[in-house]
Protein backbone atom coordinates (compact mmCIF):
# COMPACT_ATOMS: atom_id res chain seq x y z
CA UNK A 1 0.00 0.00 0.00
CA UNK A 2 1.55 3.25 -0.93
CA UNK A 3 2.42 5.61 1.85
CA UNK A 4 -0.76 8.16 2.05
CA UNK A 5 0.25 11.84 1.60
CA UNK A 6 0.81 14.12 5.13
CA UNK A 7 -0.41 17.36 5.37
CA UNK A 8 2.79 17.98 7.34
CA UNK A 9 1.92 21.87 7.69
CA UNK A 10 -0.62 20.88 10.16
CA UNK A 11 1.43 18.28 12.08
CA UNK A 12 3.72 18.83 15.41
CA UNK A 13 5.72 15.86 15.54
CA UNK A 14 8.53 14.88 13.42
CA UNK A 15 9.02 11.34 12.56
CA UNK A 16 12.66 11.94 10.77
CA UNK A 17 15.37 9.33 12.07
CA UNK A 18 18.83 10.02 11.30
CA UNK A 19 20.85 7.33 9.68
CA UNK A 20 23.54 6.25 11.93
CA UNK A 21 27.11 5.71 10.92
CA UNK A 22 29.98 3.90 12.28
CA UNK A 23 32.92 5.92 14.13
CA UNK A 24 35.35 5.70 11.28
CA UNK A 25 32.42 6.33 8.77
CA UNK A 26 30.77 9.75 10.01
CA UNK A 27 29.66 12.31 7.30
CA UNK A 28 31.08 14.93 9.04
CA UNK A 29 34.66 14.12 9.31
CA UNK A 30 34.92 12.82 5.93
CA UNK A 31 33.44 16.57 4.38
CA UNK A 32 35.65 18.09 6.88
CA UNK A 33 38.98 16.61 6.25
CA UNK A 34 38.06 17.00 2.45
CA UNK A 35 36.30 20.26 1.72
CA UNK A 36 35.67 24.10 2.92
CA UNK A 37 34.21 24.11 6.55
CA UNK A 38 30.98 26.12 5.35
CA UNK A 39 30.69 23.68 2.87
CA UNK A 40 31.97 20.27 4.66
CA UNK A 41 29.07 21.19 7.57
CA UNK A 42 25.91 21.79 4.97
CA UNK A 43 26.59 18.81 3.12
CA UNK A 44 27.12 16.55 6.43
CA UNK A 45 24.53 17.58 8.00
CA UNK A 46 22.44 17.07 4.34
CA UNK A 47 23.98 13.30 3.93
CA UNK A 48 21.81 12.49 7.29
CA UNK A 49 18.46 13.33 5.07
CA UNK A 50 19.36 12.54 1.31
CA UNK A 51 21.01 9.44 2.77
CA UNK A 52 17.50 8.43 4.58
CA UNK A 53 15.63 7.91 1.25
CA UNK A 54 14.91 4.79 -0.23
CA UNK A 55 16.17 3.87 -3.34
CA UNK A 56 13.88 2.69 -5.61
CA UNK A 57 15.91 1.83 -8.91
CA UNK A 58 16.24 3.25 -11.44
CA UNK A 59 17.65 6.38 -9.49
CA UNK A 60 18.00 9.71 -11.12
CA UNK A 61 20.42 11.97 -9.85
CA UNK A 62 19.91 16.01 -10.98
CA UNK A 63 22.92 18.16 -10.62
CA UNK A 64 25.12 15.38 -9.70
CA UNK A 65 28.46 17.24 -9.85
CA UNK A 66 31.67 15.55 -9.33
CA UNK A 67 29.90 12.91 -7.14
CA UNK A 68 31.32 13.65 -4.09
CA UNK A 69 28.17 13.60 -1.54
CA UNK A 70 26.62 10.73 -3.69
CA UNK A 71 29.76 8.63 -2.93
CA UNK A 72 29.44 9.82 1.24
CA UNK A 73 25.34 9.97 0.90
CA UNK A 74 25.03 6.15 -0.49
CA UNK A 75 26.09 2.97 -0.68
CA UNK A 76 24.52 1.48 -3.65
CA UNK A 77 25.29 2.40 -7.09
CA UNK A 78 22.90 5.23 -8.48
CA UNK A 79 22.08 4.21 -11.83
CA UNK A 80 23.01 7.31 -13.75
CA UNK A 81 23.75 11.33 -12.52
CA UNK A 82 23.44 13.95 -14.67
CA UNK A 83 25.01 17.62 -14.59
CA UNK A 84 25.35 20.32 -17.00
CA UNK A 85 29.14 20.80 -16.56
CA UNK A 86 31.51 18.57 -18.49
CA UNK A 87 34.29 18.88 -15.52
CA UNK A 88 32.26 17.45 -12.96
CA UNK A 89 30.73 14.71 -14.86
CA UNK A 90 34.60 13.77 -15.30
CA UNK A 91 35.75 13.36 -12.28
CA UNK A 92 32.36 11.80 -11.40
CA UNK A 93 32.74 9.05 -13.90
CA UNK A 94 35.62 8.31 -12.32
CA UNK A 95 33.32 7.10 -8.91
CA UNK A 96 32.64 3.89 -10.83
CA UNK A 97 31.19 2.49 -7.18
CA UNK A 98 28.85 5.79 -7.25
CA UNK A 99 27.30 6.10 -10.25
CA UNK A 100 26.59 3.05 -13.40
CA UNK A 101 26.53 5.94 -15.91
CA UNK A 102 26.93 10.50 -16.38
CA UNK A 103 25.39 12.15 -18.71
CA UNK A 104 25.38 16.08 -19.51
CA UNK A 105 22.13 17.47 -19.86
CA UNK A 106 19.74 20.32 -19.26
CA UNK A 107 17.57 19.59 -16.04
CA UNK A 108 14.94 22.21 -17.74
CA UNK A 109 14.87 19.61 -20.87
CA UNK A 110 16.30 15.82 -20.09
CA UNK A 111 17.64 13.29 -22.48
CA UNK A 112 14.88 10.88 -20.75
CA UNK A 113 11.84 9.04 -21.83
CA UNK A 114 8.66 9.48 -19.63
CA UNK A 115 8.23 7.17 -16.32
CA UNK A 116 11.99 6.62 -16.62
CA UNK A 117 12.94 6.41 -13.20
CA UNK A 118 11.68 5.27 -9.14
CA UNK A 119 13.49 7.61 -7.58
CA UNK A 120 15.15 11.15 -8.36
CA UNK A 121 17.65 12.92 -6.26
CA UNK A 122 18.61 16.49 -6.02
CA UNK A 123 20.71 17.40 -3.54
CA UNK A 124 20.51 21.74 -3.27
CA UNK A 125 20.35 22.37 -7.08
CA UNK A 126 16.82 23.28 -8.12
CA UNK A 127 16.91 26.33 -6.75
CA UNK A 128 20.22 27.42 -8.61
CA UNK A 129 18.13 26.72 -11.99
CA UNK A 130 16.55 29.78 -13.50
CA UNK A 131 13.53 28.12 -14.45
CA UNK A 132 11.63 26.52 -11.87
CA UNK A 133 8.73 25.32 -13.48
CA UNK A 134 10.26 24.05 -16.48
CA UNK A 135 12.67 22.04 -13.91
CA UNK A 136 9.68 20.56 -11.85
CA UNK A 137 7.78 19.29 -15.00
CA UNK A 138 10.58 17.50 -15.87
CA UNK A 139 11.00 15.92 -12.84
CA UNK A 140 7.58 14.82 -13.08
CA UNK A 141 7.90 13.58 -16.32
CA UNK A 142 11.01 11.45 -15.59
CA UNK A 143 9.20 10.00 -12.11
CA UNK A 144 6.69 6.29 -12.76
CA UNK A 145 3.58 6.98 -11.04
CA UNK A 146 4.07 6.19 -7.26
CA UNK A 147 7.92 6.97 -7.94
CA UNK A 148 9.69 9.40 -5.36
CA UNK A 149 11.75 12.55 -5.66
CA UNK A 150 13.76 14.12 -2.82
CA UNK A 151 15.44 16.94 -2.21
CA UNK A 152 16.66 19.59 -0.16
CA UNK A 153 16.58 23.49 -0.65
CA UNK A 154 16.92 27.20 1.08
CA UNK A 155 14.38 28.06 3.10
CA UNK A 156 12.81 31.51 3.45
CA UNK A 157 14.71 31.89 6.61
CA UNK A 158 18.07 31.29 4.57
CA UNK A 159 19.20 35.60 4.29
CA UNK A 160 17.93 36.62 7.73
CA UNK A 161 19.75 33.25 9.99
CA UNK A 162 23.35 34.27 8.23
CA UNK A 163 25.56 35.66 10.58
CA UNK A 164 26.00 39.32 8.84
CA UNK A 165 22.20 39.84 8.74
CA UNK A 166 21.83 39.36 12.58
CA UNK A 167 24.27 41.25 13.61
CA UNK A 168 22.81 44.14 11.17
CA UNK A 169 19.55 43.85 12.57
CA UNK A 170 20.90 43.54 16.12
CA UNK A 171 23.42 46.91 15.84
CA UNK A 172 19.55 48.35 14.47
CA UNK A 173 20.25 48.51 10.12
CA UNK A 174 17.67 46.39 9.26
CA UNK A 175 18.29 47.59 5.88
CA UNK A 176 21.81 46.67 6.05
CA UNK A 177 20.56 43.15 7.19
CA UNK A 178 18.02 42.35 4.27
CA UNK A 179 21.02 43.47 1.40
CA UNK A 180 23.65 41.25 3.36
CA UNK A 181 21.04 38.57 2.61
CA UNK A 182 20.31 39.57 -0.38
CA UNK A 183 24.46 39.83 -1.64
CA UNK A 184 24.12 35.91 0.22
CA UNK A 185 21.13 34.81 -2.20
CA UNK A 186 22.91 36.10 -5.14
CA UNK A 187 26.39 35.11 -5.02
CA UNK A 188 24.84 31.82 -4.41
CA UNK A 189 22.93 31.93 -7.48
CA UNK A 190 20.03 30.86 -5.19
CA UNK A 191 17.04 31.77 -7.61
CA UNK A 192 14.22 30.13 -5.70
CA UNK A 193 14.17 30.93 -1.97
CA UNK A 194 10.64 30.06 -0.69
CA UNK A 195 8.82 28.52 2.20
CA UNK A 196 7.25 25.37 2.67
CA UNK A 197 3.55 26.38 1.36
CA UNK A 198 4.94 27.77 -2.00
CA UNK A 199 7.06 24.59 -2.31
CA UNK A 200 4.28 22.68 -1.83
CA UNK A 201 1.95 24.32 -4.21
CA UNK A 202 4.95 24.32 -6.94
CA UNK A 203 5.31 20.85 -6.67
CA UNK A 204 1.44 19.80 -6.57
CA UNK A 205 1.00 22.11 -10.03
CA UNK A 206 3.32 18.74 -11.64
CA UNK A 207 1.35 16.19 -9.94
CA UNK A 208 4.37 15.84 -6.86
CA UNK A 209 2.40 15.63 -3.53
CA UNK A 210 5.16 16.33 -0.42
CA UNK A 211 4.88 13.25 1.86
CA UNK A 212 7.48 14.55 4.44
CA UNK A 213 9.33 18.16 5.16
CA UNK A 214 11.78 18.83 7.43
CA UNK A 215 13.80 21.93 8.07
CA UNK A 216 17.13 22.18 9.42
CA UNK A 217 20.00 24.28 10.16
CA UNK A 218 19.32 25.92 13.20
CA UNK A 219 20.10 29.95 13.27
CA UNK A 220 22.98 29.17 15.09
CA UNK A 221 23.95 26.47 12.93
CA UNK A 222 23.59 28.98 9.90
CA UNK A 223 25.67 32.30 11.91
CA UNK A 224 28.64 29.49 12.04
CA UNK A 225 27.85 28.40 8.62
CA UNK A 226 28.71 31.63 7.20
CA UNK A 227 31.17 32.61 9.43
CA UNK A 228 33.19 29.73 7.91
CA UNK A 229 33.15 31.33 4.66
CA UNK A 230 35.50 34.11 5.94
CA UNK A 231 37.61 31.63 7.99
CA UNK A 232 38.04 29.35 5.20
CA UNK A 233 40.09 31.23 2.96
CA UNK A 234 42.65 29.45 3.14
CA UNK A 235 41.06 26.44 1.80
CA UNK A 236 40.12 28.54 -1.19
CA UNK A 237 43.58 29.73 -1.44
CA UNK A 238 44.40 25.95 -1.54
CA UNK A 239 41.80 25.11 -4.14
CA UNK A 240 42.94 27.68 -6.72
CA UNK A 241 46.92 26.65 -6.18
CA UNK A 242 46.30 22.89 -5.82
CA UNK A 243 42.74 21.91 -7.03
CA UNK A 244 42.43 20.98 -3.48
CA UNK A 245 40.50 22.27 -0.74
CA UNK A 246 42.73 20.81 2.59
CA UNK A 247 46.49 20.40 2.10
CA UNK A 248 46.50 17.90 5.13
CA UNK A 249 43.43 16.94 7.26
CA UNK A 250 45.24 17.90 10.48
CA UNK A 251 44.62 21.61 9.19
CA UNK A 252 40.87 21.25 9.72
CA UNK A 253 40.79 19.94 13.56
CA UNK A 254 40.11 23.57 14.92
CA UNK A 255 36.91 23.37 12.28
CA UNK A 256 36.16 20.17 13.33
CA UNK A 257 35.88 20.46 17.13
CA UNK A 258 34.20 23.81 16.51
CA UNK A 259 31.47 22.65 13.80
CA UNK A 260 31.02 19.30 14.87
CA UNK A 261 27.88 19.93 17.09
CA UNK A 262 26.24 21.97 14.91
CA UNK A 263 26.07 18.93 13.03
CA UNK A 264 24.89 16.83 15.90
CA UNK A 265 22.15 19.24 16.50
CA UNK A 266 18.35 18.37 16.83
CA UNK A 267 15.74 19.04 14.27
CA UNK A 268 15.19 22.78 15.02
CA UNK A 269 11.67 24.00 14.69
CA UNK A 270 12.92 26.60 11.70
CA UNK A 271 15.93 26.36 10.01
CA UNK A 272 17.89 27.78 7.07
CA UNK A 273 17.38 24.82 4.70
CA UNK A 274 14.51 22.43 4.27
CA UNK A 275 14.52 18.57 3.41
CA UNK A 276 11.34 17.93 0.71
CA UNK A 277 10.30 14.34 0.04
CA UNK A 278 7.30 14.16 -2.48
CA UNK A 279 5.33 11.25 -4.36
CA UNK A 280 4.15 11.72 -7.86
CA UNK A 281 0.49 11.48 -7.87
CA UNK A 282 -0.85 8.45 -9.81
Amino acid sequence: MSEPVRDYLSESVTTWAPVTFSPDDDPFTRHIRTMAPHRALLRAVEVKFMGNVPLVHPVLDIGCGDGHFASIAYSEKIDVGLDPLWSDLIEAAKRRDTYLSVMQGDATRMPFPDGSFNTVISNCVIEHIPDNDATLSEISRVLKSGGTFATTLPSEHYPEFLLGSTLARQLGFPDLARRYGDFFNNISHHYHVYPPEEWRRRLAAVGLDIVEHHYYFSPAAHRAFDLSHYLGVPNLIARALTRKWVIHPAQMAPFERWLRPYYEEPLPDVGAYQFVRCVKRA
